[in-house]
């Protein structure tokens, strides 16, 4: 675990970094300079670049963390993997921009109503989606290595700067819309290239493929990608449901304004990226070996951690959101989302927690319920944001994530015990649901200040001391209590310095 630790540890560093880069970015630059409607086509186009890169990966992101155990070998470059896992993705990049083409007419229809402007950079979609496919396919690669940090760097940080850099040059009018949105776009191909060229550093790699060890695995690696294939659509759709459903529904501005609370509750999760990204190569290894008892330790601690530290900051986000919208420029016209943030965070909050079982199935000999998963949060997403939408607008959006996300994690949890007999519950994990909702309660006993940073400055410090003081002195986490020490043995040296 102390791998697991050290890289999670230095990944969320570099994760709250690029968040709070992100902070400045979306809620300030963004709100000041850009309006609802031309943030909501930049996420728009990023949605759906994504859902065409998802489906052309093939599965590949995944394979990479399956498959790398067989060809792994330092001596011999890991025998070529890398070059199936450029190949095989290529392929998947021609046959569903292929696809997207063909299918211009019902997304014309689609969106013609309410987000016309989307259509106007329609074929962009497909050059963008080529830089999401390698982005993850290097990152990937590089967190089988078990070097998380610089990839997590380069698209937490590396991207978000270069992203203010762009927003600024249409801020100040330097550059025409048309080229702002291919800036934006190519900013991506920028942080595909830089992954290859950390791949290429660590000098752990070859193009050519050993099939001598590929020819064996041919057949569970075919009936794998099939099963992913589908896998793909459906979590793809899960996770972009709700944004192209306002879309369309209500309009690019409600994108924006959906968008804004988004990018808020999803610093919930900035913990479950590192460590899960970290903790799944490992999973793998034992899976191979079937050493449940080891997925099962893994399990419940992975899963603890990150509720622990999820909950921490669930709690500073959601206690300080009224002034986290008031310093927002324009913070009126987008607090109609505050509801869009604690649903969200909830449902993030619950994910990040309790969704490390579908990792563990997804890479084990019952990976067939992953696609089943997949399919039922699709289903349920988009039946419950049909009902809620119109209802409660972009709230009932969240609201219907929240609802899905809750019944989809009990699923997983059920199924994952049953077939493994391993669960994620531990006495911590009580302790962590008690603690945040008294301090959550005790929030409203502290006096609301005029002045919104002096009021997330104190309620941040006093809540968040509160809690890292008690859960420390309750052991929750003896993880996180080990990291803390380390910490704080550091600080004492610098200090005797």
């Amino acid at each position: 675990m102390g791998v697991v630790i050290r890289q999670s540890f230095k990944g969320s560093i570099v994760n709250y970094v690029g968040a709070f880069i992100g902070f400045l970015t979306t809620l300030y630059i963004i709100t000041k300079f850009l309006t609802a409607e031309e943030y909501g086509l930049t996420r728009v186009l990023i949605e759906a670049s994504l859902l065409v890169a998802a489906l052309a990966q093939l599965g590949t992101t995944n394979s990479i963390i399956k498959f790398f155990p067989y060809f792994k070998s330092i001596d011999k470059k890991h025998n070529g993997f890398l070059g199936l896992s450029v190949l095989i993705p290529f392929i998947g990049l021609v046959f569903f921009s292929l696809l997207y083409l063909l299918l211009k007419q019902p997304i014309v229809h689609l969106f013609s109503e309410k987000s016309a402007l989307f259509l106007k950079y329609f074929y962009y979609v497909i050059p963008f989606a080529v830089f999401w496919v390698y982005i993850g396919v290097f990152e990937t690669y590089s967190n089988v290595l078990h070097r998380i940090v610089v990839p997590r760097f380069i698209r937490e940080v590396g991207i978000r700067v270069l992203t203010i850099g762009v927003y600024l040059l249409w801020a100040f009018r330097l550059v025409t819309f048309d080229t702002f949105v291919l800036l934006f776009i190519l900013l991506y191909g920028v942080a595909a290239v830089l992954n290859l060229m950390y791949i290429f550093a660590l000098k752990q790699y070859s193009f050519k493929p050993n099939f001598e060890i590929a020819k064996p695995l041919r057949k569970n690696f075919y009936s794998y990608t099939a099963f992913l294939l589908p896998a793909a659509i459906g979590g793809t759709i899960t996770v972009k449901i709700d944004t192209f459903m306002v879309s369309s529904m209500l309009g690019l501005g409600y994108t924006g304004i959906f968008s804004i609370a988004y990018f808020i509750a999803v610093i919930v999760e900035i913990p479950y990226r590192s460590l899960n990204a970290i903790s799944m190569p490992i999973v793998s290894d034992y899976l191979k070996n079937e050493d449940y008892k080891s997925v099962g330790f893994h399990y419940k601690r992975v899963s603890l951690n990150q509720l622990l530290v999820g909950s921490l900051i669930f709690l500073l986000v959601w206690i300080n959101i009224d002034s986290i919208y008031a310093i927002i420029p324009n913070g009126d016209t987008y607090k109609s989302g505050i509801y869009v943030v604690l649903f969200i965070a909830l449902s993030r909050l619950i994910d990040s927690g309790f969704n490390f079982g579908l990792s563990i199935l997804s890479l084990s000999k019952y990976y067939y319920y992953y696609l089943f998963f997949i399919f039922f949060l699709a289903i349920l997403g988009a039946v419950t944001n049909l009902i809620f939408i119109p209802i409660y607008g972009i709230s009932g959006a969240a609201l219907s994530t929240f609802i899905s996300f809750v019944i989809y994690n009990l699923f997983v949890i059920l199924i994952v015990y049953k077939k493994m007999k391993i669960a994620p519950f531990t006495s911590g994990m009580l302790k962590v649901a008690a603690l945040t909702g008294v301090l959550l309660m005790l929030n409203y006993l502290i006096p609301s200040i005029t002045n919104p940073y002096v009021n997330i400055a104190v309620r941040g410090l006093l809540t968040g001391g509160i809690f890292i003081l008690i859960a420390c002195f309750w052991n929750i986490s003896q993880d996180a209590n080990h990291v803390i020490q380390v910490v704080l043995n550091r600080l004492k040296q610098y200090v005797i310095r």
